[in-house]
C-alpha cells in the first residue's frame, strides 16, 4: 500500500513547481497548441514502449479535444485510486437528489460500520475519519463488503473524525460500501449494492457510454471501482466544468475539491497542486504498469486528463505527469 501512495506522490509532486507564469486561460488552449500536445504524448508514449494511451482536454463543460494511441476509441483504462474522486461525485450525486448528505455520520446511517469510528461521509472520503492506512494490506483480498467491515472494527482508529489526514484505500472503500447500504438496504452483497448505486447516480446522469468495474473481487472494491474509456472520462470533466453540471451545483462540485482547511492537500479524491503560479486539483495514480493524472483548472473552467500503459509504470506516470505540465504551460502563457 506505501508503494502505492508513494507512487501517487510521485506523480504529483511532478507536477509542482516553483516556475513563474500567469493566470490559466483557457482560451490559451488553441487547437495547434492541443495537436502539439498530442504528439509529443504520443512520442512520449512509443519511447516508453507503452501499449496504450489517451488523452481529452474539456472547456466549459464541452470536449474540445479526446484521441486514444495504439488503442480502439472504446479501449477502457482503470482509474485506481482515481475512482475515488468520482466516488466523490457519486456522493454529491445521491445529496442533490436527497438521497443522503455528505455530514451525515457513517454508522448511523450504516449498521456494519463500528461505532468507533465518528466520522461523516466527507470525512472518510478526505482521509480524515482516522482510518489506519496499513490496514490496507490486513485484509484477505477477496473479503466481502461485510468482512471489511468487520476488519475494520478490529483496527483502532488512529485519531478522531476530522484529524489528522492520511491516505488510506480503506477509508473510501468504507464509505463506497456505505453509500450503496444506504441506497439499497434490502441487497445482502453490498459490492452488487454499490455497483447499482454507481449506475443510478453516476453511469446515468453522466450518459457514460460503457463504464465498467475493476477489481470487483477485491475487499476494497469501491476505492478504486472503475474503468472508463476516454469518451466517458471527457464525460466526467464535462460535468466538473460545465456551467449547469448534470450532477448538483457548479459551487457543490468545486467546494468538495477544496481541503477543510489550509493546512490540509486533499479532499474527496482530488489534491491542491500548483505549477507557474496556477492553483488546480489533481487525482492520479500509478499501478500496475499503468498510469493517468486527471486535472482541473477552475480559474479557467478547464480539465484534462491522460492515460498510458505502458511495461514501466513509472515512466507512465512520467510521461502523464509531463504532458499535465504541457497543458498547465499553455494555459498560463498566452498564445502568438
Amino acid at each position: 500500500m506505501k508503494k502505492k501512495f508513494f507512487a501517487i506522490a510521485a506523480v504529483l509532486a511532478l507536477l509542482s513547481c516553483a516556475a513563474s507564469g500567469g493566470v490559466p486561460e483557457a482560451r490559451n488552449l488553441t487547437a495547434p497548441r492541443l495537436e502539439y500536445a498530442a504528439r509529443a504524448f504520443a512520442r512520449g508514449l512509443e519511447a516508453s514502449g507503452a501499449k496504450s494511451g489517451a488523452m481529452c482536454v474539456v472547456i466549459d463543460g464541452k470536449t474540445v479535444f479526446q484521441k486514444v494511441f495504439s488503442c480502439p476509441e472504446d479501449e477502457k483504462f482503470q482509474l485506481g485510486n482515481t475512482s475515488q474522486a468520482l466516488l466523490s461525485l457519486m456522493l454529491a450525486s445521491m445529496e442533490s437528489a436527497g438521497a443522503v448528505r455528505a455530514d451525515w455520520k457513517v454508522s448511523r446511517h450504516c449498521s456494519f460500520l463500528s461505532e468507533k469510528y465518528s466520522g461523516a461521509f466527507a470525512d472518510f472520503l478526505s482521509m480524515r475519519a482516522g482510518v489506519d492506512p496499513h490496514a490496507d494490506d490486513l485484509l484477505p483480498r477477496a473479503s466481502s463488503a461485510a468482512e471489511t467491515f468487520e476488519a475494520a472494527s478490529q483496527i483502532q482508529p488512529i485519531s478522531g473524525a476530522g484529524g489528522v489526514q492520511i491516505r488510506s484505500r480503506l477509508s473510501a472503500a468504507l464509505a463506497g460500501y456505505a453509500l450503496g447500504y444506504v441506497f439499497d438496504k434490502r441487497e445482502k452483497n453490498m459490492k452488487k449494492s454499490f455497483a447499482a448505486c454507481s449506475e443510478k447516480y453516476l453511469f446515468k446522469p453522466l450518459k457514460f457510454s460503457d463504464p465498467r468495474f475493476a477489481s470487483y473481487s477485491g475487499a476494497l472494491f469501491p476505492a478504486t471501482a472503475y474503468a472508463l474509456s476516454i469518451g466517458d472520462t471527457a464525460k466526467w470533466l464535462e460535468c466538473e466544468t460545465s456551467p449547469n453540471p448534470p450532477i448538483a451545483t457548479r459551487e457543490t462540485l468545486a467546494q468538495r475539491r477544496f481541503p477543510k482547511s489550509p493546512e490540509e492537500k486533499f479532499a474527496n479524491g482530488w489534491m491542491r497542486s500548483s505549477e507557474r503560479g496556477a492553483v488546480f486539483f489533481v487525482a492520479a495514480d500509478s499501478f500496475e504498469n499503468r498510469a493517468n493524472v486527471c486535472a482541473v483548472f477552475p480559474s479557467a473552467n478547464a480539465a484534462a486528463a491522460f492515460f498510458a500503459h505502458s511495461p514501466d509504470a513509472a515512466k507512465s506516470a512520467k510521461l502523464c505527469a509531463d504532458s499535465m505540465s504541457k497543458i498547465v504551460e499553455m494555459l498560463t502563457t498566452p498564445a502568438q
